[in-house]
């Protein structure tokens, strides 16, 4: 899957001048003791839940599964932020990396980090 963080973003702010602002990221990194297509599943219930998801992606292999979603965050959960979460087969559990990305205007909301950890929480 090949989405563009910026004009995901773009999109949901409603503003194509956020293209030029500043993004807050931050990744998460998690092992579940689950295997990667009921990982998949639980990540898009979760970004369904928390906001939208967007597209899902992979059916295993050695290029694992991708789930990526809208949802809201920052201050009153009025700054949307893309969540990606990539996952891997490890053993018989999976690896997974909870990637949160939103545009920081003057005021550092950081909803890209909030977004990324209230996943990654949801997950473990």
């Amino acid at each position: 899957m090949s989405l563009d963080e910026d004009e995901l973003l773009a999109g949901a702010l409603g503003v194509a001048a956020s293209r030029h602002l500043k993004k807050n990221v931050l990744e998460v990194d998690l092992t579940l003791a689950m295997p990667p297509a009921a990982a998949a599943a639980r990540a898009r219930q979760i970004l369904g839940e928390l906001g939208r998801v967007l597209d899902s992606s992979g059916e295993g292999g050695a290029g694992g599964w991708q789930v990526a979603g809208v949802v809201a965050a920052g201050v009153g959960n009025l700054n949307p932020a893309v969540v990606t979460v990539t996952i891997k087969a490890a053993g018989d559990g999976s690896t997974l990396v909870v990637r949160g990305a939103a545009k920081e205007g003057l005021i550092k909301q950081r909803a890209g980090e909030s977004a990324a950890r209230r996943v990654a929480e949801a997950l473990a």
